[in-house]
């Protein structure tokens, strides 16, 4: 896997073996870098079951000021970090290793993409409605600010309030 655009473009990520990460496509990031270019400049990208932290560096790389990386996993967290390193954009990265959800109940705000790409059976069974509810009851997310989820492709996004739904596009699986 590389990051596909910008500063770090073309450079090699390591991925944590086995199958609990399900890393996103390179055609997946670049259309959905796409989409986001002019939200990116100086942005505070928050990427959520971070895994190999693919998406917050490719945000990294296209103009976000820093990323914050939350992953459970300790081997995924260790990927992650090796990761950053590869790059050099320690200065820029935090790598939270907490449960995501446990993590959000106490969360600061101040971010203005949050990304969350949890495991789909994850996201199948819990949905995002929970994830939705606690970006916006702690304001995680800025006013104004943008949430991504990836999920199974016949999975429905969760109807929100409290959010409303800008683009959904099916990928594949």
């Amino acid at each position: 896997m590389r990051i596909t655009g910008g500063e770090f473009g073309g450079r090699s990520l390591k991925v944590p073996a086995g199958e609990a990460v399900r890393t996103t496509q390179d055609r997946v990031r670049g259309a959905l870098f796409s989409m986001l270019q002019f939200e990116l400049q100086g942005a505070a990208v928050l990427d959520l079951f971070a895994g190999s932290g693919s998406v917050g560096l490719e945000a990294l790389s296209r103009g976000a000021s820093r990323a914050t990386f939350v992953e459970l996993a300790p081997r995924h967290a260790a990927c992650l970090q090796a990761n950053i390193a590869t790059v050099g954009a320690e200065a820029r990265c935090a790598v939270v290793k907490a449960d995501v959800y446990a993590w959000l109940a106490t969360a600061a705000g101040g971010f203005d993409v949050a990304y969350a790409d949890p495991p789909y059976e994850l996201g199948a069974e819990k949905g995002y409605a929970r994830v939705l509810a606690l970006l916006a009851a702690r304001d995680v997310v800025k006013a104004g600010g943008l949430f991504i989820a990836e999920m199974k492709g016949r999975q429905s996004p969760d109807a929100s309030p409290l959010w409303d739904l800008v683009r959904d596009r099916v990928y594949g699986q």
